[in-house]
């Protein structure tokens, strides 16, 4: 049985070593929490707040990044819009100065069309004016040779075959 006792006083501890064991542990343990625990804990909760911070302003920008992208996707349709109103004016303003410049050359030619009827009309007006007066002074020259040589019916048919040759010789 001495055995056993021996074994067993080995196995069981001295409380007063025990006790100095738990106070020692104590000690460690304040030591530990003063010199360790909390500045360990302010370093981890300074960099989860600044973690946090950066997601924060991550959020932040992407929603920015968002709006911006929202704007430029509406100012893009708008400039589309501008741009198709812009070619749809030059298009209209094109087909008007065209239709103007046809009016105008449609005018224009119209008006030298009669300017040259007027001057078509004139110059018959003057070609038969010139032909009346050569006609009567045929006429007259004709009358002045039958009275000339007004002998007899057989005369006056040859002075006046003679002056119709004159005539078509002139």
């Amino acid at each position: 049985m001495k055995i056993e006792t021996d074994i067993l006083g080995q196995l069981m501890p001295n409380p007063l070593t025990m006790f100095v064991q738990l106070c020692a542990t104590a000690v460690l343990f304040f030591l530990m929490y003063k010199l360790a625990y909390k500045p360990v804990k302010k370093i981890i909760d300074a960099r989860s707040e600044f973690e946090q911070n950066k997601l924060s302003d991550a959020e932040k920008l992407k929603s920015k990044y968002e709006d911006l992208h929202a704007q430029a996707e509406k100012e893009i349709v708008d400039a589309k819009a501008q741009a198709q109103e812009i070619v749809n004016k030059a298009q209209d303003e094109g087909n008007r100065v065209k239709n103007n410049l046809i009016d105008e050359g449609k005018q224009k030619s119209q008006q030298i069309v009669e300017e040259a009827q007027n001057n078509i009309a004139l110059q018959k007006a003057k070609m038969l004016n010139d032909m009346h007066g050569e006609i009567v002074d045929v006429a007259m020259s004709a009358a002045e040779k039958l009275l000339q040589t007004k002998l007899n019916s057989k005369e006056d048919k040859e002075s006046i075959d003679q002056f119709i040759k004159e005539v078509t010789n002139k």
